[in-house]
């Protein structure tokens, strides 16, 4: 599918929504399908791809490049810090907590794993740091492996000197 095929379903809402008295979002859909000409012979993926680079840029002012090439269909992830400090938060919460009871492994796990797929590496190594978690890491996963040691340990350590 391409852009000019989406447009092209974007304009067949138009009538429909203008005869049911949606006017004003008839005229927006058809400055968005104005808008989108240019783009009309782009796979969708690509269009996509090209709407990440144009956030980030609209919200860095840096036009985002990369060496090597991006995994098919897939967004870069740029690192907000506001969502990094809210995350390191998050995270030292649930560290501080995890004696309780209802804070299970698999609540550990989860968390993780949200880790995972809200940040790249250079983010989870703020907040790894945010932690108290010093050392290089390689790769994310590495760093996601080091910050799950550390809660389930933690766990166990108040597990094993409970009885």
């Amino acid at each position: 599918m391409n852009v000019r095929e989406l447009q092209q379903f974007l304009q067949s809402l138009r009538q429909p929504l203008s005869t049911a008295g949606g006017k004003k979002v008839a005229d927006d859909l058809e400055r968005a399908c104005a808008g989108l000409e240019p783009f009309g012979d782009m796979p969708i993926a690509q269009f996509a791809d090209f709407l990440a680079a144009a956030e980030s840029y609209a919200r860095t002012g840096v036009v985002p490049t990369s060496g090597r090439a991006k995994a098919a269909g897939r967004s870069p992830k740029a690192v907000d810090s506001q969502a990094v400090e809210a995350a390191a938060e998050r995270v030292k919460s649930l560290y501080e907590r995890v004696s309780a009871p209802e804070v299970t492994y698999s609540l550990i796990e989860a968390e993780v794993k949200r880790l995972n797929k809200e940040f790249v590496k250079d983010a989870l190594l703020e907040i790894a740091r945010q932690l108290g978690i010093s050392g290089s890491f390689r790769t994310k996963k590495a760093a996601l492996d080091e910050i799950l040691r550390r809660m389930t340990e933690r766990k166990e350590s108040y597990e094993r000197t409970r009885f």
